[in-house]
């Protein structure tokens, strides 16, 4: 029950939160162990079971285990009841020393409580250092990045952000043990402590980072955002010769403006703004389309919504390469609207946009590169097969493909003194 249930959670957490996990080789395969990790949120005890091969006995409420399907879910994953009521946590303490005693892996958060900032708290409870220190099991340091980002203690549901756990070298209690009480628990304390930190310092960091990027000002109209504006303004009015057609994007420029003067910002607001143009190309693609007396786009529900997967990776991605990406769907939509003017095709944009999607994952790396760039590429050619195939077909594909190149030879500029200016479009460095 405990194998599936964690596949389970760790399939639908790498979708949630690109969730990676190493070092669980540290964890002892066999005999008792301590697990001791910082305590940025509600997820951590499932966050640190998931790739063990052995359960980790992590303390509960006990009125946790006496509400339906809960109980379950958290007592196949190893939890066991405590009764946290003051003055009982000696009696907690005592069901954990046993647990080690009898050969099992007890995990332990020794701020005692979810951390307010993210970063370990100084100030540590010594109950994962005594219990190494009293029955000899190897204390093994675990560190969580990324996870206050996804779920901090003031959020009452969780949101997208890439979650790193990593196990470390255990540490052996045996040089400690020789020594007074007083002296070996605050030792292991600091010790563990200083590998926690050692690489969840810098994951903090870039949380701190993004939080004030998200509450600073909102950018002037971006060039790609312009141009998106300008491009169909210009098609429409010289195609119909209607100044009503100018109508959306005039509505789209007065959007921009005011997100950079007036709108509050937010991470909600930041991730409606750097969509937004591809949100306006989709929107006015039809009328374009029309414009050109090209075909309308058959399936235009599945385009959309094969565009609005191909973007969900980007929710994760560094600023740079989610910029990137998005200026070059600009460079994809202009070059799909030249190849329909030269062989109108109702299957046209369906080729081109995927396309461009998938060589972009590929060359970048993104998030899900494998998984997302499979499903873009048969979608690139099964679509256009289901809708009817022609020759002209590949002139669509090449223009999603020159979009993909160009963006790339021309990464987005993140203006001098940008908190991520120094952002390539390289994937993070793994923690230690």
């Amino acid at each position: 029950m405990r194998r599936i249930l964690t596949a389970f959670l760790e399939a639908l957490f790498r979708v949630l939160f690109t969730y990676d996990c190493r070092g669980e080789e540290h964890v002892p395969a066999s005999g008792p162990a301590v697990v001791a990790a910082n305590h940025p949120s509600y997820l951590d005890p499932v966050l640190l079971s998931l790739h063990v091969g052995r359960p980790i006995r992590f303390m509960a409420w006990d009125a946790l285990f006496r509400v339906p399907l809960l109980g379950a879910l958290i007592r196949s994953l190893g939890a066991f009841p405590v009764d946290v009521r003051r003055g009982k946590g000696r009696d907690a303490y005592e069901r954990a020393r046993a647990l080690v005693m009898s050969g099992e892996v007890v995990g332990l958060f020794p701020e005692g409580h979810r951390s307010r900032a993210g970063w370990m708290e100084p100030r540590l409870r010594e109950g994962a250092a005594r219990l190494a220190w009293e029955t000899g099991a190897p204390l093994v340091p675990a560190t969580i990045a990324g996870a206050h980002r996804a779920w901090p203690h003031f959020a009452a549901l969780p949101r997208p952000a890439r979650i790193r756990v990593r196990f470390h070298e255990p540490i052996d209690p045996a040089p400690f043990r020789d020594r007074p009480e007083e002296e070996a628990l605050p030792a292991l304390l600091a010790e563990l402590q200083r590998r926690v930190d050692r690489s969840l310092l810098p994951g903090v960091k870039a949380d701190l980072r993004m939080n004030v990027l998200y509450a600073g000002p909102a950018p002037a109209p971006r060039l790609h955002e312009v141009a998106a504006a300008v491009l169909v303004g210009l098609v429409l009015l010289l195609r119909t010769g209607a100044p009503r057609s100018l109508a959306a994007s005039l509505a789209y420029v007065a959007y921009l403006l005011l997100d950079w003067r007036r709108l509050p910002q937010s991470r909600l607001a930041k991730w409606v703004r750097n969509g937004s143009a591809v949100v306006f190309l989709l929107a006015t693609g039809p009328a374009v389309w029309r414009a050109f007396a090209a075909p309308a786009v058959a399936a235009d529900a599945a385009l959309v919504a094969i565009v609005a997967g191909a973007l969900f990776p980007y929710l994760y991605e560094r600023r740079r390469t989610a910029l990137t990406f998005l200026r070059g769907v600009v460079w994809a939509f202009a070059l799909e609207a030249a190849a329909q003017a030269l062989w109108p095709s109702a299957a046209g944009p369906h080729a081109a946009l995927a396309l461009y999607a998938a060589a972009f994952a590929i060359a970048a790396r993104t998030v899900f590169w494998r998984y997302a760039a499979a499903i873009l590429v048969l979608y690139a050619i099964g679509a256009p097969l289901l809708i009817g195939w022609s020759v002209g077909l590949s002139l669509h594909l090449l223009a999603g493909l020159v979009a993909a190149a160009v963006a790339l030879a021309f990464p987005y500029h993140l203006r001098a003194g940008n908190l991520s200016s120094a952002v390539s479009l390289a994937p993070a460095e793994p923690i230690e």
